[in-house]
């Protein structure tokens, strides 16, 4: 694997990850991020096993591959570097090489096969505009528990006709 992104790009695109990434977790592979490079671009994804995220990142692939790679330091190096063109390589025995200008960084990586799957999203069955759905949790927000309770008790209920809303 080896590739090269704008330095701001992949920023923005890790710090989208960090949200579903499991910071004090038992099982390693969870505080990773899995980076797989292919003509199209990057396809990232990270799990802290209830919560998923796949994005996209538009970058330039030299060799396609795939390869874990510990998420918070990559986004730290990736934050640290100055502005322009970031290049990744895959290096033998799971290390990942990080470079901009005369900065360069190596990471103890993981192979994708430990990474957990995600399951396939289904197609939408409705189409909201995001205005109205935040018009919608915020009118009703007011009903959440505030205090630290179980998911079954912090949930909403949502029911609706078959409908595509837009504006």
């Amino acid at each position: 694997m080896e590739f090269s992104v704008d330095t701001s790009t992949f920023a923005d695109t890790l710090e989208q990850l960090q949200g579903a990434v499991d910071k004090k977790s038992t099982i390693p592979i969870l505080s990773h991020a899995l980076v797989e490079a292919s003509a199209t671009g990057l396809h990232l994804a990270a799990t802290d096993l209830e919560l998923g995220i796949r994005v996209f990142c538009p970058a330039s692939a030299k060799a396609p591959g795939s390869g874990a790679i510990p998420a918070r330091r990559l986004l730290d190096i990736v934050r640290s570097l100055p502005d322009g063109e970031v290049c990744v390589r895959a290096l033998e025995n799971h290390w990942v090489q990080i470079g901009s200008g005369r900065s360069m960084f190596k990471l103890a990586a993981m192979a994708k096969d430990n990474f957990p799957a995600l399951p396939v999203v289904p197609p939408a069955l409705a189409e909201v505009a995001a205005g109205t759905l935040r018009g919608l949790i915020d009118r009703t927000a007011f009903a959440m528990s505030s205090e630290e309770v179980t998911g079954a008790k912090q949930a909403g209920w949502c029911r609706a006709p078959a409908i595509t809303l837009t504006e």
